[in-house]
């Protein structure tokens, strides 16, 4: 057995990065997500693997109770993890109509303060012809509004959540190797083991499901359940010229085990392009007729196009790192989350009313 990571430190509190608040409410839960993820990636002792190696071993023993058991647990633990994903993206949501109530209260705030200052209320009063008063007649109410703005400062605001975004991010992204000339349909090694979330290579290796959510109200449809995305690297090809096995290996040359294998051959042919356009569907994007939705064709590679330009991407038409995270709501710049965006139709695009009428 090849020599590991040293034995599991005791999790700390998360460094709080540029902007972070010493009394952020989430650096708790952020705390949390850090403890699974040190302990998943660090081995108990040095001549042992680490946790989510011996985790994922049990899929040669399918069959049998104990194995049923640490599978579904671990299952559970994927599982959890897409629901705090969905709660993050959708808090972060609810913040920014927060934070933009309590810029209101903060206008709003200065508003009264001048309005009720002493200042504001001599002008009016030489404005009537009054002699100027010492003190404002309602002065202690900038007092009161003081205390309102105090307590709107306690609200969370949407930076907050970074420190959930940025861990999240880490058990939950992809780190898929470039493409280039050598890869061919008998390629086998696709991902970088050492930097991919190892809550994802469980879920490979387990061969369990993970939801994407947070598509929008009334999306249809409103999760898209995956099994295989983003374990290998596709392009525009038929199924048959694409790699038709992932195999995932850890550990050093002369000790190396298998930790995941997914085949893409048979019914399974095209599957992760599959799961990759019910994203797609369920964020809005046009179907273009005629789609094969296993099928990376050039009806796929223009819906991607689409994908990438609305979010910001490089308009590759390629289901590169980048934008395979960016399906998944992470983003490889920021590394925290990113919701993906929806379809939207470009105005300029669009044919004017009166395009296709007699004149």
């Amino acid at each position: 057995m090849p020599e590991n990571s040293p034995a599991v430190p005791a999790p700390t509190v998360p460094t709080p990065a540029p902007g972070d608040r010493p009394d952020n409410p989430f650096r708790a839960l952020a705390l949390l997500l850090e403890a699974v993820r040190v302990s998943l990636e660090a081995s108990k002792a040095p001549n042992k693997a680490p946790r989510w190696v011996r985790i994922v071993r049990v899929r040669d023993f399918k069959e049998d109770t104990i194995a049923s058991v640490v599978t579904t647990m671990a299952g559970g633990l994927v599982t959890a993890l897409g629901y705090m994903q969905r709660f993050a993206l959708d808090a972060t949501d609810l913040l920014i109509q927060g934070d933009a109530a309590k810029a209101l209260v903060e206008v709003s705030a200065e508003f009264v303060k001048k309005a009720t200052s002493k200042e504001f209320i001599n002008a009016l009063e030489l404005a009537i012809g009054q002699e100027p008063s010492a003190d404002s007649p309602i002065g202690s109410v900038a007092g009161v509004v003081d205390q309102i703005v105090k307590i709107a400062d306690k609200v969370p605001e949407p930076e907050d959540l970074e420190v959930i975004g940025r861990e999240l991010y880490k058990l939950l992204a992809i780190d898929l190797k470039p493409a280039d000339d050598a890869v061919d349909a008998t390629t086998t090694d696709h991902i970088e083991i050492d930097t991919t979330g190892k809550l994802r290579l469980l879920q490979w290796g387990l061969g369990t499901t993970f939801k994407v959510q947070n598509f929008g109200k009334g999306a249809t449809p409103s999760e898209a359940v995956l099994t295989a995305l983003g374990s290998r690297r596709v392009w525009q090809a038929d199924n048959a010229s694409l790699p038709q096995r992932s195999l995932g290996k850890w550990g050093d040359e002369a000790n190396q085990e298998t930790v995941f294998e997914l085949l893409f051959n048979g019914d399974k042919a095209g599957v992760d392009i599959a799961e990759a356009n019910t994203i797609l569907d369920g964020l809005g994007y046009p179907v273009p007729t005629g789609l094969d939705r296993k099928v990376f064709s050039d009806k796929f590679t223009e819906r991607l196009k689409s994908f990438q330009t609305i979010n910001g991407l490089e308009a590759n038409g390629k289901l590169d790192k980048a934008t395979l995270n960016r399906l998944l709501h992470l983003d490889t710049e920021t590394q925290s989350l990113k919701r993906a965006k929806r379809y939207k139709a470009d105005p300029e695009a669009a044919p004017s009313p009166a395009a296709g009428k007699k004149k």
